[in-house]
């Protein structure tokens, strides 16, 4: 990890090189990670240099990372809390029945009941419940993404050798040298409009593997509204945790 100084603040910065990339770009992850894209015959002090020249800039997107993070704790799993999906808000309820834990929650109005069993202790209901609302989070993302990949592969005329739901801490999706699709079941708690864009995404890696203008060109050509869709993910994301 790379490192340069503001003051009395230090920025760490991982690097990652590509044949074709022809300029540099910086990246902050919601999670506050800086990601520096850079083309392969850029050296190392050079890299640093512009990393410096762009540190208040930097600071300034971790700290807005940061309040937002703020704004979006982890859940408590408490009734009254609000759950996403599909970007709609729904108050999460609590109902005692021993023999209904572990079904899936029950959407009803706003409102996603969840059966609890008060005989654990709270940690270990805290971490069932989140295992159960993420698993049907899963269930959800797996019958809404293979919808639209279907309709999208048909627009962009791509064929993925199979579509795979999973946990990932840093991504929404993914594109593999041998045509797997994978996604974050997160993805589920979006805006459909999101969720297209990502699918778009990562179906159009399935002609461009890289993010040069070709590829993004591509995207527009189905989302043409690609750049909001893309900064509303990055200024929202924080929000689709448990």
């Amino acid at each position: 990890m790379d490192q340069v100084t503001f003051g009395k603040k230090v920025i760490e910065y991982s690097i990652k090189k590509g044949n074709r990339r022809k300029s540099l770009a910086i990246s902050i992850t919601p999670a506050s990670q800086v990601i520096v894209l850079a083309p392969r015959f850029l050296n190392e002090d050079k890299i640093k240099s512009i990393v410096k020249n762009k540190s208040r800039w930097i600071l300034e997107k971790q700290n807005y990372f940061k309040r937002l993070s703020e704004q979006y704790p982890p859940k408590e799993f408490v009734s009254g809390e609000q759950i996403l999906f599909l970007g709609r808000k729904y108050r999460l309820k609590l109902r005692s029945n021993e023999e209904g834990f572990g079904r899936p929650p029950v959407l009803s109005g706003r409102r996603m009941s969840i059966f609890i069993d008060n005989q654990n202790n709270p940690e270990d209901r805290k971490q069932r419940i989140k295992n159960t609302i993420a698993n049907w989070f899963a269930d959800k993302a797996e019958k809404i993404v293979g919808q639209r990949v279907k309709r999208y592969a048909n627009l962009l005329g791509v064929k993925p050798t199979g579509i795979k739901i999973r946990e990932q801490k840093k991504q929404w999706g993914s594109c593999s040298k041998s045509g797997i699709l994978r996604f974050n079941w997160r993805i589920a708690m979006a805006p459909i409009s999101i969720i297209d864009y990502i699918v778009v995404h990562e179906l159009t890696h399935l002609k461009v593997q890289n993010h040069s203008a070709d590829f993004w060109r591509l995207v527009s050509l189905v989302v043409s509204d690609y750049q909001n869709r893309r900064k509303w993910l990055r200024e929202n994301s924080a929000a689709f945790r448990l």
